[in-house]
């Protein structure tokens, strides 16, 4: 086989990897960095291997990636869980029990803006340069969180 024909076989290889990840659950962004990954190892171990026993390889050894990232990314997940969402166990004593409720209901990233606005006294410009986003984003956002806890409160005392 020809180099440019090796190339080509491999450009085609890593579209068939990235799809047969995206098809398992990966994001396409992440099935892709996966891919590079996975060539980066067999060059790095100057693997040599005919193509049709290498094309398996490559399936299994980028689907272990993928599971690797998979497990570390749920462990991650929890640890924010249960260290950045705010619960009734962890807010002070003198907290209201119907925001405790409220902030329970909040998706991660709400929490994570509240937590760095009020917890650890974040500016809106120091939120601003944090997050990656305008000041006004952040103004907007936090606009939207304090209306969303809001409804949740009046939800909660009606039912």
């Amino acid at each position: 086989m020809q180099l440019k024909e090796y190339e080509d076989w491999l450009a085609q290889v890593t579209v068939e990897l990235q799809n047969y990840l995206v098809s398992r659950g990966a994001q396409r962004e992440v099935a892709e960095d996966i891919c590079q990954d996975v060539f980066v190892k067999i060059l790095e171990m100057a693997l040599i291997l005919p193509p049709d026993e290498l094309k398996p390889y490559l399936y299994r050894v980028s689907w272990s990636t993928y599971l690797d990232y998979y497990r570390r990314t749920q462990r991650y997940q929890k640890l924010v869980e249960y260290y950045l969402r705010p619960t009734e166990s962890k807010l002070p004593e003198n907290t209201n029990p119907d925001l405790a409720v409220a902030l329970a209901k909040l998706s991660r990233r709400e929490c994570q803006l509240l937590i760095l606005r009020y917890d650890q006294g974040l500016s809106i410009q120091e939120l601003s340069s944090h997050l990656e986003i305008k000041a006004g984003a952040v103004k907007m956002r936090l606009h939207r969180v304090h209306r969303k806890l809001e409804k949740i409160m009046r939800r909660d005392r009606n039912e």
